[in-house]
């Protein structure tokens, strides 16, 4: 079983999601550049001390289409919880210093230890979004920003794509509320598949506690040790 740069790369979206911004005026991002953007995204998601959401992920490859569905959540630093209700029973937990990935189906857990030096598996909150836009050339996807929408809000739309040819996804388009918050995510692969990541409901600095970042391999489980490679 080998887990591919996808699932990093999921992970650093889900790391910086949030909820839509309203009541600040149009004039004050006359001269804001996508820069700023990339900027004030990773210092917004350094200043959450936690947060909850739910999640819908649509894949698509060939015309075959597939949806999961899920709650995420999320506190200071790297302890993550992901619990899907679609597949039933599929688990991501992060304590900080060693991430899971349990997959009930499969009677599988990946058990991935956690450093200080390689990207999205670093233990600082920053780290997972720095890694992702220094692997990434960025763009505004358009020459007015933010866009309107067609249900009225506003938002800033970015265009990533790879700089050197690697797995993952090789192009990305991210939607960026007015307070500098991503809140959906489409990527597509080197193979045609695309996948659409949307975050709603979202609660910040809630009280998590410590608890449901631990997890118990069940007994029957197979464990793979360290499966996921970090690209400097």
């Amino acid at each position: 079983m080998k887990l591919s740069g996808r699932v990093a790369l999921f992970l650093s979206m889900i790391a910086c999601i949030a909820v839509s911004a309203t009541g600040l005026y149009a004039f004050k991002f006359d001269f804001t550049t996508v820069s700023d953007i990339v900027d004030n995204i990773k210092n917004n998601f350094g200043k959450l001390d936690s947060y909850q959401a739910n999640f819908t992920i649509m894949s698509d490859k060939g015309g075959r289409t597939n949806q999961q569905t899920g709650t995420i959540k999320y506190k200071a630093h790297n302890k993550l919880c992901i619990e899907f209700s679609q597949p039933y029973g599929q688990k991501i937990v992060s304590n900080g210093k060693t991430m899971w990935i349990y997959i009930p189906s499969m009677n599988v857990v990946a058990e991935q230890d956690l450093n200080s030096e390689s990207g999205i598996f670093t233990t600082g909150s920053k780290s997972g979004l720095n890694w992702l836009f220094s692997k990434y050339h960025y763009r505004f996807a358009s020459k007015d920003q933010p866009e309107t929408l067609d249900d009225g809000t506003k938002r800033y739309t970015l265009i990533l794509k790879q700089k050197e040819s690697r797995s993952g996804y090789r192009k990305m388009k991210l939607w960026v509320s007015e307070r500098y918050f991503i809140v959906r995510a489409q990527g597509e692969t080197s193979t045609g598949k695309k996948v659409d990541i949307k975050f709603s409901d979202l609660k910040t600095n809630v009280s998590l506690p410590n608890g449901i970042f631990k997890f118990d391999v069940p007994s029957r489980a197979r464990v793979i040790k360290n499966p996921m490679i970090s690209e400097e």
